[in-house]
């Protein structure tokens, strides 16, 4: 199963897709996109599950100091949120691609 928003982006196992979720917004430099999922899998499962699943998508892990969770591919970037709250894990995805350069136009 994967994000409505971001065809290509799965869904951990048992997680449901935030309907709240999935807000776009674009201009001449690129777009971002963002979605949330909850589920009852831990956040290290959580994190594992993308560092596994991602990488046969064609997304690279892009180290980050402070711990975050971050994807590049090509000009796409990737980024998670991973909490617990109230016994549930509570995921959300930002998804920023810049635009393709000019011309010179």
């Amino acid at each position: 199963m994967y994000f409505s928003a971001i065809e290509d982006l799965p869904l951990p196992p048992s997680f449901t897709e935030r309907t709240s979720a999935g807000e776009g917004f674009g201009s001449e430099s690129g777009r971002i996109i963002l979605v949330a999922a909850e589920g009852a899998l831990t956040p290290v499962a959580v994190r594992d599950f993308y560092y596994e699943a991602l990488p046969q998508l064609g997304w690279s892990v892009s180290p980050q100091m402070d711990g975050t969770l971050v994807f590049q591919r090509g000009r796409e970037q990737l980024s998670f949120t991973v909490e617990s709250a109230n016994g549930r894990t509570i995921l959300g995805a930002r998804l920023v691609v810049a635009a393709a350069p000019s011309n010179g136009d």
